[in-house]
C-alpha cells in the first residue's frame, strides 16, 4: 500500500492519496480544489488515480472532489446518508457511486469500508482502510471531521453557519453514539484526521498529524467517562464562531463544485487605488501587520499573509463582491499563489492588485499615511472606565471564559463585520486579542469602516496578564454565541 498526506498549512486541511503497489490504482479523499498537486504526486508515484471520495460536504474550503474525478478519469464517490435537506443535492449524487454506511471502495487489493458517522454533518463517513493482501482488519482510519487528534469535530455548524434551527443538540447526540461505535474498533486502529490545529472545525485540536484509536481513548476529552447529556453540553461548549464564509462553501460543495478558475493578476497604479477606495471597494494590504500600522493607505484592510490569511479573508470579505489586494510580492508566480489560494475559499473575484510601492506614491500626492494607534497595557490600565472607553476583546469564546479583562465586549473578530453596529464610534475604542495578531486586524477593519478613534492593545491579554492586572472569569458573553447578525 502507498500512503501520501497532502496538508495544506493555510487551511489546517488534510487529504490523502492511498494506492495499491500491484495494480497501480489510486483513491484521493477529501482534495482540495487545488487538484494539480494530486496529478502531480499520482505521476510521480507512476499510479493513476481511479477514485476520489469526500468524508461530508466540506464548510471551510472548495472541493476538488468533483473536479479531480474529472481531470483523472475516475469514480466519483459521495455519501447517500443523511437528509436530502442537507445532504448532496440529487444532481450531485447523479454524477457519482451512492456510498451507504456498510458499502466498500476497493482500490486493486486496497479495501476502504464505509461507515456512516454523523455528528459534525449528517452525512459524514469514515473510511476504514484495509490492506487485502495482509488481511481485512483494518490499519486505519479517514476520519474527516469526526475525531482529531485530541477533539472532535463539532457539531453546530448547520445551526450556527447554514442556518439551519434546532439542529445542533441533535447533532451532537449523533456524535456521541458514532464515538460509541468507534469505541469497539481496534486500539491500534491509527486515526487520519481532516485537520489539524488552527481549524475552525473544532476547538482544540492538536497538531499531531495522526494518533491511534488506543491513544484517543486514554488522552481525548471525547472519550471521557461521561453521559450523553453531559458531552452534548460539553461539545457545544464555546465554540469558535465560524467564519462567514463558511455558509458559502457548505452550498458550494453540496452543489458539487466545478473546477475553481482563478483570475490572473490585473496589476493597477495609483489612480485606480484612489477610484477603487473612493467607490468603496475592498482592499486587503497583506503586508505584516508591524508595517501596516506604521503606514498605508486609507480605507485599506490589513489582512497578513500568513496561516491565517485565508480564514480570516473568508470572515471579512464577501465573495459576492470585487475586491482589490496590496502586496509585497516581487514576482508573478508569487501573486499567482495568493491567488489561487484565495480560490480555495472561494474569493474569486480579485479586479486588482497593487504593489507595495503604490504606498510612497500615495503619500507623495497626498500626504501621510494613516497609522494604526498602539497602547501598551499600563496605558490601558490608566485609562480604564474613562471617557467612555471600549475594550473590545476578539479573541475565542472558549478564550473569553477562561478569562478578560474587566468591562470588556466581547465580539469575536469573525462576527466584528455583524457587530460593528454595536459600538460608539464618537467614543474611543481598543482592541485586544490574545498577542495582537487578531485584534491588528480588527482595528484595521474598523478603520476600513471610517472609525477613527481605534488602538490595538500590545502584546494582548498576555501582556495584560504578564503585569499582573485585574481578569475576570466567567461564562462567554452571550452575545459570543449563536448566529450572526445578517
Amino acid at each position: 500500500m502507498l500512503f501520501r498526506r497532502f496538508y495544506d498549512e493555510n487551511l489546517a486541511q488534510a487529504s490523502y492519496m492511498i494506492a495499491c503497489e500491484k495494480t497501480r490504482e489510486a483513491i484521493v479523499v477529501d482534495p482540495n480544489s487545488d487538484v494539480a498537486q494530486y496529478t502531480r504526486a499520482a505521476g510521480a508515484d507512476r499510479v493513476r488515480i481511479t477514485h476520489v471520495t469526500e468524508t461530508h460536504i466540506h464548510a471551510d474550503f472548495v472541493s476538488g472532489a468533483h473536479a479531480l474525478a474529472e481531470a483523472a478519469g475516475a469514480v466519483l464517490h459521495l455519501s447517500g446518508e443523511g437528509s436530502r435537506e442537507w445532504g448532496y443535492t440529487d444532481a450531485a449524487l447523479k454524477r457519482a457511486k451512492v456510498l451507504r454506511d456498510g458499502s466498500h471502495i476497493d482500490v486493486g487489493q486496497i479495501r476502504l469500508r464505509v461507515s456512516h458517522t454523523p455528528g459534525h454533518t449528517p452525512e459524514h463517513l469514515t473510511f476504514f482502510v484495509s490492506d487485502l493482501e495482509r488481511g481485512e482488519d483494518p490499519v486505519g482510519a479517514l476520519m474527516g471531521d469526526f475525531v482529531f487528534v485530541g477533539d472532535v469535530g463539532r457539531p453546530d455548524l448547520l445551526e450556527l453557519a447554514v442556518g439551519a434551527k434546532g439542529t445542533m443538540e441533535g447533532s451532537a447526540r449523533e456524535l456521541f453514539r458514532s464515538l460509541g461505535k468507534l469505541r469497539a474498533e481496534p486500539d491500534h486502529l491509527q486515526i487520519w484526521p481532516g485537520h489539524g490545529a488552527g481549524s475552525a472545525c473544532g476547538k482544540s485540536l492538536g497538531s499531531m498529524p495522526q494518533s491511534t484509536l488506543g491513544y484517543e481513548k486514554l488522552f481525548n476529552w471525547a472519550f471521557g467517562d461521561m453521559s450523553e447529556t453531559e458531552f452534548v453540553a460539553k461539545v457545544l461548549e464555546d465554540q469558535p464562531v465560524p467564519p462567514r464564509y463558511f455558509a458559502v462553501m457548505k452550498r458550494v460543495n453540496r452543489l458539487g463544485a466545478e473546477r475553481a478558475i482563478c483570475p490572473e493578476p490585473v496589476y493597477a497604479g495609483l489612480g485606480e487605488l484612489e477610484s477603487t477606495l473612493e467607490n468603496g471597494a475592498t482592499v486587503i494590504d497583506t503586508r505584516p501587520a508591524a508595517k501596516f500600522a506604521a503606514g498605508h493607505v486609507p480605507g485599506t484592510l490589513n489582512i497578513p499573509l500568513g496561516k491565517s490569511f485565508l480564514n480570516w479573508s473568508g470572515a471579512l470579505v464577501l465573495e459576492d463582491r470585487d475586491f482589490y489586494i496590496v502586496t509585497e510580492a516581487e514576482s508573478d508566480d508569487a501573486v499567482k499563489l495568493i491567488l489561487g489560494d484565495l480560490c480555495k475559499v472561494g474569493l474569486t473575484r480579485v479586479c486588482g492588485v497593487f504593489q507595495a510601492d503604490v504606498l510612497q506614491e500615495w503619500k507623495s500626492r497626498r500626504g501621510a499615511l494613516e497609522e494604526v494607534s498602539q497602547l501598551d497595557t499600563s496605558g490601558l490600565n490608566t485609562l480604564a472606565g474613562k471617557n467612555g472607553l471600549q475594550v473590545v476583546d476578539v479573541r475565542s469564546p472558549e478564550e473569553w471564559s477562561k478569562g478578560h479583562l474587566p468591562g470588556a465586549i466581547h465580539i469575536p473578530l469573525a462576527q466584528l463585520p455583524d457587530r460593528i453596529g454595536e459600538l460608539d464610534a464618537s467614543a474611543p475604542i481598543v482592541l485586544h486579542c490574545r498577542g495582537g495578531g487578531r485584534s491588528s486586524i480588527a482595528t484595521s477593519f474598523l478603520q476600513s469602516q471610517g472609525l477613527s478613534n481605534v488602538s490595538n492593545l500590545e502584546g494582548g491579554f498576555d501582556a495584560w496578564v504578564a503585569q499582573g492586572f485585574e481578569v475576570e472569569s466567567g461564562k462567554p458573553s452571550p452575545s459570543s454565541s449563536g448566529r450572526p447578525k445578517s
